[in-house]
């Protein structure tokens, strides 16, 4: 069980968050609770909760306040702070503090239980590596006291995560070789730092392809099996080489995951078009919310994937179906036009000379003439 200390000053929203949660089903344990944060410090000192949920203005000691001294006290402690400011000093404040989470007031059941959820997956992360690391490694307390009497300070995770989302394929043996570079010789040559450095990395690269949610058949087994590890860091050589494969096959699941994502994204806008083209008010910006984008990100992958312009795809769409209703129907050229989303017949027959070659009477007769 993850355990759950809750403070917030306004009673009916603490209660409402205590009583409302089933909170045992969801794999939490309700350790305690507070109406401000001078009270709550001793209660949580003594709990020592996996997680914090507090609020931002409270009496006596504020909940950024508050974080810090847990932080400093218990800093694997999670802390998820809610606020009814929407302001961004309050959110830049928590962020330096190391809040895992900033949920605005009012927080649904559902919107905080995810938030939980969230956190609570990286503690049990967190316990799974640390557990890994005392069974197939030197004590932690061995591994800082080595750091100590070093000039290493342990592996960059920004940077590795910067290559992973940025990077390229064939820029990962020289990323590996640059960051050996960069450790030094007289570092990476010691075999617990190795032992350490590659734990930490493949910890980066499991979070990422987690995150990708790439599926388990197109990812290696030695990518995930962390059984390899002992085995690779014999040497600085096979331990440069686990981390090219490493790096390889994340960036790689990570591009397969971008072009899946780029085809959803042009499959769902293409249905949303022939669905709605009749409607005149169409428009992109229309279809960049109902697709969840912002609109120049919509446009430009649409063009990018397509190789045409919203526009350009949008005025396919309507002469293909005006097309069909010329050689099939007897409407009139302006309920034609108004059937696929132009009010103005004018504008219509001009639109339809442009794409066509010829005018919507033009091409009627044409059809007439070859059947």
């Amino acid at each position: 069980m993850v355990k759950v200390f809750l403070v917030e000053d306004e009673a009916i929203i603490r209660h409402g968050i205590r009583d409302n949660i089933d909170w045992a089903s969801h794999g939490f344990e309700f350790a305690g609770e507070a109406g401000d944060g001078e009270y709550a410090y001793p209660l949580i000192l003594k709990a020592q909760p996996d997680i914090l949920v507090t609020d931002i203005k409270m009496p006596f000691m504020d909940g950024l306040e508050l974080s810090r001294l847990v932080k400093k006290a218990l800093p694997r402690t999670r802390i998820i702070v809610l606020s009814g400011y929407n302001e961004f000093e309050y959110a830049k404040e928590a962020i330096k503090i190391g809040i895992s989470d900033y949920l605005l007031k009012p927080v649904s059941s559902a919107g905080l239980i995810d938030a939980l959820k969230k956190a609570a997956d990286e503690i049990r992360e967190e316990r799974e590596k640390s557990r890994l690391l005392e069974r197939y490694f030197v004590s932690y307390e061995k591994y800082t006291e080595f750091l100590d009497k070093t000039d290493y300070s342990g592996v960059d995770r920004k940077l590795i995560n910067d290559f992973l989302k940025l990077g390229s394929v064939e820029e990962c043996s020289p990323f590996v070789e640059e960051y050996f570079a960069a450790i030094g010789e007289h570092n990476y040559k010691s075999l617990l730092l190795r032992q350490y450095m590659t734990m930490d990395i493949f910890y980066c690269v499991q979070e990422f392809l987690k995150k990708l949610k790439a599926d388990p058949p197109e990812v290696p087994e030695s990518v995930v099996d962390i059984k390899r590890v002992p085995k690779v860091i014999e040497s600085v050589e096979m331990t440069k080489a686990y981390l090219v494969d490493e790096f390889t096959v994340a960036l790689q699941a990570r591009d397969r995951a971008s072009n899946d994502r780029y085809g959803s994204v042009i499959r769902d806008a293409k249905e949303y078009i022939r669905a709605n083209f009749s409607q005149s008010d169409l428009s992109l910006n229309r279809i960049a919310v109902h697709i969840g984008v912002s609109p120049s990100y919509f446009s430009s992958i649409f063009k990018q994937e397509t190789g045409q312009s919203f526009v350009e795809y949008l005025t396919q769409v309507r002469m293909e179906r005006a097309c069909e209703l010329l050689k099939c129907t007897s409407y009139r050229t302006s309920e034609i036009g108004e059937q696929v989303g132009y009010n103005d017949s004018h504008y219509f027959s001009a639109a339809f000379k442009k794409a066509m070659g010829q005018s919507p009477k033009e091409y009627k007769a044409s059809q007439t003439r070859q059947e």
